[in-house]
């Protein structure tokens, strides 16, 4: 009887000496986002993580009772990332990589109670971030988050599983930074050109359209046409082949003579546009109207399908 008493001391002093706990470190693993179009950040939601939030325990002898918790309060000074014009990105955390577990500023969120840690303590608690859709100008956007961690456990256990030991911390806060590049963007809209059929060059008649162009909110920017695959020069007179043949044509800006081109004067800038002229909106389009003509004092060349290729440029 003495010997059985014995060994049930042995392993519960065994249990007892295992060494664990958790430390909340001053700076948690940031969340980059890295750099996203601003396209991409106007038009759905984007998603990172944190490897760690700043908690990390000890494996080893550690058991979560149902009393143990592991709270983190998120709070900062901020509503979302911040952005150097003033804009800001608002986003979710989460503690879990499927949204279902939301965590709300300010108010502390239990690890343990909401069944994310299993039967141990963690060696790590990752976060998660997903953004709203948000019309934003380009740059760095920031905010640092304070993370305040609370936390309690047994380190061990003994017969009839009583708590040998325990672990606890009580307003322990971590900083983390969340980040995202915003980079300029556009979305572009260039319905083909097309002059249809006629006998001679003199009856083809003028076509007038639009491009239409979505660019990054705040952003200056311009708009150039290229010469085609047939100019006869760089800035040259454009024109559409068959075969060996050309037919010479140009495109003019809105509605006047003034070619619009890839050169010198020849681009376009945001400020030029028809509609919504300046800076580019994001969300919303401007307008660059222009009217394409085929060059009526050419000499009519033999009959055949005539085509060509102009690239658009967007720079910024």
């Amino acid at each position: 009887m003495k010997y059985a008493i014995g060994a049930g001391l042995l392993c519960c002093l065994a249990a007892a000496d295992v060494e664990a706990g958790c430390t909340a470190a001053a700076a948690a693993s940031p969340a980059s986002y890295g750099p996203i179009s601003s396209t991409l950040v106007r038009t759905a939601p984007q998603s990172t993580s944190s490897t760690s939030a700043g908690l990390t325990c000890t494996a080893g002898g550690i058991a979560l009772l149902g009393t143990a918790y592991f709270k983190a309060t998120i709070t900062s000074s901020q509503t979302g990332m911040l952005g150097p014009s003033g804009d800001v990105i608002a986003y979710s955390i989460y503690a879990s990589n499927n949204t279902t577990h939301p965590i709300t500023r300010g108010v502390a969120f239990d690890f343990a109670s909401n069944g994310l840690l299993g039967t141990a303590a963690p060696s790590s608690i990752p976060l998660y971030f997903t953004t709203v859709v948000n019309n934003v100008a380009a740059g760095v956007y920031t905010e640092t988050l304070n993370v305040r961690w609370d936390w309690y456990y047994c380190t061990g256990l003994g017969a009839l599983g009583l708590c040998l030991g325990s672990d606890s911390g009580v307003d322990k806060v971590s900083t983390m930074t969340v980040s995202m590049t915003v980079v300029n963007d556009c979305t572009i809209s260039a319905p083909s050109i097309s002059f249809g059929s006629a006998p001679m060059v003199s009856s083809f008649a003028p076509v007038s359209q639009s491009i239409s162009v979505a660019c990054t909110k705040g952003s200056a920017y311009t708009v150039a046409l290229g010469d085609g695959l047939q100019a006869v020069r760089p800035g040259g007179q454009r024109r559409m082949i068959s075969g060996t043949n050309y037919l010479a044509y140009e495109i003019y800006k809105s509605a006047t003579t003034t070619r619009w081109g890839s050169v010198g004067q020849g681009p376009r800038a945001s400020t030029d546009a028809d509609v919504n002229p300046g800076n580019g909106l994001g969300a919303g389009s401007q307008i660059f109207n222009y009217n394409a003509r085929v060059d009526t004092t050419q000499t009519t060349p033999p009959a055949g399908s005539y085509t060509d290729s102009v690239v658009l440029n967007v720079s910024f």
